[in-house]
């Protein structure tokens, strides 16, 4: 169990948990050979986080309650407003920002708080999703939600490959002479470069065109990441790009 500090060295929470590895580390005893992929050191605990101390909530009383909406969004703020009032029956509910819903508890529910909350958690309504690409570098996850376009963009794309490798060979002294046998490392490092693919993709493209796209000149999943760190850049990409 570790404990998680604040910049003023409280612990609000504690992390424990199987941590997720998205990725592995091998070598080969003395031959100084390794294999490696993504990032063996750095790992995710899914819901490790244990809070410590709770934030205290005293309902008893109160006229009014503010709601806060996860994201702010102003389309969805005046959706939950208009399905909470449809839903209650009466103007209780009004938006304050995007984020905020102020809501005035009905006086047959002042008593019953609690129970009146549960009828406005039950308001039904469209949430207005934000287009939006995840990406986890340490171990070359891109996800792309359907919401997600870019606009007409030209990619040129040029792969340079690099293979380090070491051989060992055995030098034999001639014979009867004072020299002995060792075993002297040959490094090889050989660099071919490929011819770069250009491929167009038209304006609104969708993601399964993006994807297909990227794939049809030889992207793998770090050429991805970094071509979509480019498009963002370029501000063709119509979407909030979250790297993890």
């Amino acid at each position: 169990m570790t404990p998680m500090k604040a910049a003023n060295s409280l612990v609000y929470a504690t992390a424990q948990g199987q941590v997720v590895l998205g990725g592995y580390s091998s070598s080969s005893g003395g031959g100084g050979n390794r294999v490696q992929l993504n990032h063996p050191t750095v790992g995710r605990i899914p819901n490790g986080a244990l809070v410590e101390k709770e934030v205290g909530v005293d309902l008893a009383g109160k006229s009014r309650l503010n709601l806060v909406l996860h994201d702010n969004d102003f389309t969805t703020a005046t959706r939950a407003v208009r399905a909470i009032n449809e839903l209650v029956g009466a103007n209780v509910a009004a938006a304050i920002d995007g984020r905020t819903i102020s809501i005035v508890v009905p006086a047959n529910y002042n008593e019953r708080i609690v129970e009146f909350m549960a009828v406005v958690e039950n308001a039904r309504m469209d949430v207005d999703a934000h287009a939006k690409v995840v990406i986890n570098e340490k171990t070359g996850t891109v996800v792309l939600g359907r919401e997600v376009r870019i606009q007409e963009v030209s990619i040129i794309h040029g792969g340079l490959s690099l293979q380090v490798g070491t051989l060992l060979n055995v030098s034999q002294p001639a014979p009867f002479s004072p020299g002995q046998t060792t075993v002297v490392p040959d490094t090889t490092v050989s660099v071919q470069e490929e011819k770069g693919r250009t491929v167009t993709l038209r304006e609104g493209a969708s993601v399964e065109e993006i994807v297909r796209a990227l794939n049809a000149i030889g992207a793998g999943p770090r050429d991805v990441i970094a071509i979509l760190q480019a498009i963002k850049a370029q501000g063709a990409l119509q979407a909030d790009l979250e790297i993890i």
